[in-house]
């Protein structure tokens, strides 16, 4: 049909329509031209959008070699998986497909005598698929096989349905589907590599990696286009590696290799780093050697991040720690440096960091990486639970830094201090003044060879002098009129307090000169004897947490062994001792013996040397360990005690950081929690327990309380209201004495009203308690009761008092809502 079509245009060009007819001869000739070329034009247009999107996901795609690399790429990095492409083109190739059908079918008793309707439906479903609509797109592609396509097409149409079905997870019906056909599809059929390619990838998307890497062979064997070859190759010999076939993966690799330049650059770098590691005949240094080889090639200029990046790998497996640092620096400094390889190497300096137990570096580089990822994605939480859990670390290192700089300076006399503070001073300026001129060197003139001027705005070593001038003689002043006078920036500063709630206080202008830095160090004993308590306080954390979190005795032992060297409360000393006892214990130290005695004999009446001494009778109770701790807050929470279990599960979980006890103390604060405060606190603070304790019975148990929650539709309360009523009365919980004063009058009082009601003294939240009067039928009997002596002067003590039914008072002690429900019964 389309070489008769051809040929009915040609004629038309060649006889220009010269002869003659009538006007209804010329009228449909004409539009017979119109109509084929349209056609032509139309579905030529859809395929050439379709391929210039085909282009440019092809190179902004990155590739991700950390990881198996995809058999065809699809979405790019950033974009939502469920929703539509941003990349342009397969949006207009749709529409042009749409309108080639809509205008140009010719189906006549269910036959269609236009073949470009084929190519239209098979395009309209790839646009589909590329756009990431798959449901539609298997529906064009359903509707192409079941209307009777050309072989061709038909072929075609069956592999890029089952692609289809891949993605919409149908694997093993994709798989059921295109066996036979790979099967009977000859090696030099056009579409054999396309079938075989795509059977990898639903093989691998089930982990049947066997298979996976069988069709993938053949598909890069038979593969015409060089760039899929080289894909197919690397992916089936990262397949062989998983398989730990080593030697296979290497002739994979050496595939690539020798395509050559009709390789892509980036997997052909990757398939020699893979090949130099996987050779066998090379040692270490030679494979370095030949790494290194690729960084002085220059047409490997945009690549080194990630030859970089595994020359730090082989650097670190080797114990050189220091030279692979250095090739890692190399590596994120690149300018062309992708997102995931600077992912591998933050991920790879924070292991590094971890294991030499720097976990302020850890967690430096754990910040670094959490930006890559979607805040919901579990990859995002799983980096962010482990910054979590170096949060303490982090926070106590921090505070022993600057405590012992401070405590340093404070042991200084008045002039070593002013000497100090005059080198920082120095110091500053000098690498103020570095700064500058490595700056200034950047826009010197070319020709001249002299600063762009050499007046004062412009050159930066008059502006820095002028800077530092300015600094030690005024300040850090704001720029506003009459800067220099004091009166008048606390007038400034009095206005901005009064029109904005954000600035609590005044300016503080601070003169960088010696004499003000010594004038800003603490002064009193007591200020000085504050920073020396917190000092040996985080030293003690930093230890335990060492030890019981991390089990870094060595790092453990350093922080506690430093506390004995202080001069500090018998009660911090007496925990370091004893950590260092039991640290001892479990290495078999012989130091264990020094620790014993000096807890022991130096501090006999301590529980913990009661404990060492004679561990069979002794009484747990006097040890506070995370333990009792928990015990005893699992104690006040049963007694209701919430305000003061909430105070004491703090101190817990410091405590129990890092031991079994943790995740226990975590559910319990979110029960106390969500008692205090309501459900909507109670399930966020399951929801923390979820997430931060994942792998623990905790999250388990808090997991399922949280789908309770949810469906019981939030607690709220449903079925037959029965007419049961309660009398509430509010106090502050701060005037416990007044309200259990209030609880017993009143007790006393209704006792001797005949009626059968009780009361009980009902904790509501951190700030209010009730008393509760139960067992009250008819509202109306309140009103009537009110008229007592004894009655109506217990009223007039607490007006805040109302009625409710039973079932409003629950919804009250869940949502903590009660000042909401009095206002609307008010109106």
């Amino acid at each position: 049909m389309f070489k008769k079509d051809l040929l009915f245009l040609l004629l038309l060009f060649l006889m220009g329509i010269t002869f003659s007819c009538s006007t209804t001869k010329k009228g449909l000739l004409n539009e017979n031209y119109h109509a084929l070329t349209t056609k032509y034009n139309v579905l030529f247009n859809g395929k050439e959008a379709y391929s210039i999107g085909e282009m440019i996901l092809s190179q902004a795609f990155e590739e991700n070699f950390y990881e198996l690399l995809p058999v065809e790429p699809i979405n790019l990095r950033g974009e939502n998986f469920d929703e539509t492409t941003i990349v342009p083109g397969f949006n207009r190739a749709e529409e042009k497909a749409v309108k080639a059908i809509q205008k140009h079918s010719i189906k006549i008793n269910d036959r269609q005598y236009n073949s470009q309707i084929d190519e239209a439906y098979l395009l309209l479903g790839k646009a589909r698929y590329f756009d990431r609509r798959f449901f539609p797109a298997l529906e064009a592609f359903n509707f192409l096989l079941e209307s009777g396509a050309n072989p061709s097409v038909f072929i075609e149409g069956k592999i890029w349905r089952e692609k289809t079905n891949i993605r919409l997870n149908n694997v093993e019906l994709a798989i059921e589907n295109l066996s036979p056909l790979a099967q009977s599809v000859s090696p030099r059929n056009k579409f054999y590599p396309l079938v075989n390619a795509t059977l990898a990838q639903a093989f691998i998307q089930i982990q049947e990696l066997d298979s996976a890497s069988t069709y993938i062979q053949r598909a890069a064997t038979y593969e015409p286009k060089r760039k899929n070859r080289a894909r197919y190759f690397f992916i089936s010999g990262q397949l062989l590696e998983a398989l730990n076939l080593q030697d296979s993966a290497l002739l994979a690799y050496k595939e690539i290799g020798a395509l050559k330049r009709k390789a892509p650059r980036n997997i052909m770098i990757q398939a020699k780093i893979k090949e130099t590691l996987l050779e066998r005949s090379l040692d270490p240094e030679e494979q370095l050697t030949q790494i290194e080889r690729l960084l002085k090639n220059y047409e490997n200029e945009p690549f080194k991040h990630s030859i970089n990046s595994a020359i730090a790998k082989m650097y670190l497996d080797q114990g050189q720690d220091s030279l692979a640092l250095v090739y890692f620096d190399e590596s994120l400094q690149a300018a062309n440096i992708d997102s995931y390889t600077q992912i591998q190497n933050y991920q790879d300096l924070a292991t590094y960091y971890f294991d030499k137990g720097l976990y302020i570096e850890t967690g430096e580089y754990l910040d670094k990486l959490l930006p890559f990822f979607e805040e919901s994605s579990t990859r995002f939480k799983q980096i962010n639970r482990q910054r979590e859990n170096l949060s303490d670390v982090i926070l106590y290192e921090g505070t022993v830094k600057e405590t012992d700089s401070l405590l340093e300076i404070l042991a200084l006399t008045k002039a070593d201090q002013l000497s100090y503070f005059q080198s920082y001073i120095e110091e500053k300026q000098l690498r103020s003044r570095k700064e500058m001129e490595a700056a200034s060197q950047k826009k010197r003139f070319p020709i001249l060879g002299r600063s762009e001027a050499s007046f004062y705005f412009y050159n930066p070593n008059l502006i820095l002098l002028g800077r530092q001038n300015y600094l030690a003689r005024w300040g850090d002043r704001p720029n506003v009129d009459n800067w220099r006078s004091a009166l008048a920036l606390e007038s400034i500063s009095r206005e901005e307090i009064v029109s904005s709630d954000a600035l609590k206080t005044s300016a503080v202008i601070v003169q960088e000169t010696p004499e003000n830095f010594v004038a800003a160090l603490p002064q009193t004993l007591e200020e000085k004897d504050s920073i020396t308590l917190l000092n040996h306080k985080a030293y003690l954390q930093l230890g335990m947490i060492y030890k019981e979190k991390f089990n870094n005795f060595p790092l453990a032992q350093d922080r506690l062994e430093h506390i004995l060297s202080l001069e500090t409360q018998d009660e911090i000393k007496v925990q370091a001792l004893y950590h260092l006892y039991r640290m001892a214990v479990d290495e078999n130290s012989p130091n264990q013996l020094k620790f014993k005695e000096a807890l022991v004999e130096g501090y006999p009446e301590t529980p913990f040397a009661q404990l060492i001494s004679d561990p069979e009778n002794f009484d747990n109770s006097k040890l506070v360990t995370p333990e009792v701790l928990y015990e005893n807050i699992l104690k006040l929470f049963q007694q209701q005690r919430f305000v003061e279990a909430i105070e004491s599960i703090e101190s817990l979980m410091v405590l129990a950081s890092g031991s079994n006890i943790e995740p226990k103390a975590a559910l319990l604060k979110a029960h106390i929690t969500g008692r205090l405060n309501g459900v909507e606190a109670w399930k966020n603070a399951l929801g923390d327990v979820i997430l931060n304790y994942s792998a623990t019975d905790e999250a388990e148990n808090a997991k399922l309380l949280l789908a309770e929650i949810k469906a019981n539709n939030d607690l709220k309360e449903s079925g037959v209201v029965y007419k049961n009523y309660k009398w509430i009365f509010p106090f502050l919980a701060g005037d416990e004495e007044r309200t259990k004063a209030f609880f017993k009058e009143i007790k006393e009082v209704l006792l001797t009203s005949k009626r059968r009601w009780s009361v009980s003294l009902d904790p509501f939240s951190e700030d209010y308690t009730f008393v509760v009067v139960h067992g009250i039928r008819d509202p109306e009997e309140v009103k009537r009761i009110q008229g007592n002596v004894g009655i109506s002067d217990l009223i007039l003590e607490n007006n805040e008092n109302f009625v409710a039914l039973a079932s409003q008072y629950r919804t009250i002690l869940k949502n903590k809502n009660w000042k909401t429900f009095q206002d609307e019964r008010n109106r």
